[in-house]
């Protein structure tokens, strides 16, 4: 996807924040996001997102959040892994057993799709989170989602996999994530469930190649709205 057509995909999704009256802003000043995480709503940092416990750097992840006038109301956040040659279930269940703090694998299974498919450099999306009195605006959540992909492709352009890791019940609302592959009780974990994980989540991908095709076709739907 060549740049001039990166941003007039993404144009239409600045343009609906803006009519909702927010406005969004992007960090990789990991002290600032300590301070800012907490005003989206979020209690705590998830382990595979948590600045404390990961060595990030500004090429490697970064958070988007969203602001009604000067004050920040909801975010999402982004991180780019490069497997090289480890499997991504390997990745998964070494990564999680020092993230949850266990002696052993926490992981019992991995759906096979999950352990087939996802490879090399690889995006993960997580920590959305948006105030009480900010949810339920479904054309914020998804223009706030493709804000991020787009900073996701001109930031690490040329990965391969990008995914999210979701409760059941947001799959009727999935479409909005922008995502091709659902792969239903992705991860089993060993019990007690890690806090903050479920044996019911749900992993939705995309190929790096094809997300293009997916920022088009939310930007022609986004184009018929505003027709209308």
């Amino acid at each position: 996807m060549r740049e001039d057509e990166i941003l007039q995909a993404v144009v239409p999704f600045y343009a609906e924040i803006e009519r909702l009256g927010y406005s969004v802003r992007a960090s990789t000043d990991f002290d600032e996001i300590q301070r800012l995480v907490p005003q989206t709503g979020r209690e705590k940092q998830t382990p595979m997102m948590s600045i404390s416990r990961n060595d990030f750097t500004a090429d490697r992840a970064f958070w988007l959040f969203l602001f009604k006038g000067d004050e920040v109301v909801g975010g999402v956040a982004a991180k780019h892994d490069r497997l090289g040659d480890e499997g991504f279930g390997s990745y998964l269940r070494r990564t999680s057993r020092e993230q949850y703090g266990r002696d052993r694998d926490p992981i019992a299974q991995i759906a096979r799709p999950v352990e087939d498919l996802l490879q090399g450099n690889i995006v993960y999306i997580g920590e959305l989170e948006f105030r009480n009195d900010h949810r339920g605006k479904l054309a914020l959540l998804e223009a706030l989602i493709k804000i991020l992909q787009v900073i996701c492709v001109m930031k690490w352009p040329g990965f391969d996999w990008m995914y999210a890791i979701i409760p059941e019940n947001h799959l009727r609302i999935a479409y909005l994530y922008g995502f091709i592959l659902t792969i239903p009780e992705a991860i089993q974990w060993v019990d007690p469930e890690p806090d903050g994980r479920l044996n019911s989540h749900v992993v939705l991908a995309v190929e790096g190649r094809h997300l293009n095709h997916v920022l088009k076709a939310a930007k022609s739907r986004a184009d018929r709205a505003r027709v209308k």
